[in-house]
């Protein structure tokens, strides 16, 4: 009998952009990388693989290609950088 909380997906098979965007987001853990939340992350988490497929199939086919940061610097860095020069603003009032 199967478990009453778990709900099979609506064509009962994975496609190639399940695996791909699940294979993305076990990169992504494994690595240690913030971003898993724009992976699905939680969704996988809190309601399981059935609800992270559908939400998944219910986006747009190619994700937006994100625009690379000036001078090689990425996303946590810039997060510090500018974390710290508002320390500094804050300190110096």
């Amino acid at each position: 009998m199967p478990d009453p909380k778990v709900a099979a997906p609506d064509d009962g098979a994975a496609d190639s952009g399940d695996v791909e965007r699940y294979e993305a987001l076990r990169r992504g853990v494994l690595e240690g990388r913030p971003d898993g939340w724009r992976l699905g992350l939680a969704l996988l988490q809190r309601k399981g693989v059935a609800s992270w497929m559908r939400m998944g199939r219910s986006l747009p086919a190619q994700p937006v290609a994100r625009p690379q940061a000036a001078g090689g610097v990425v996303g946590g860095e810039l997060v510090g950088v500018l974390a710290n020069m508002a320390l500094v603003c804050a300190r110096t009032g």
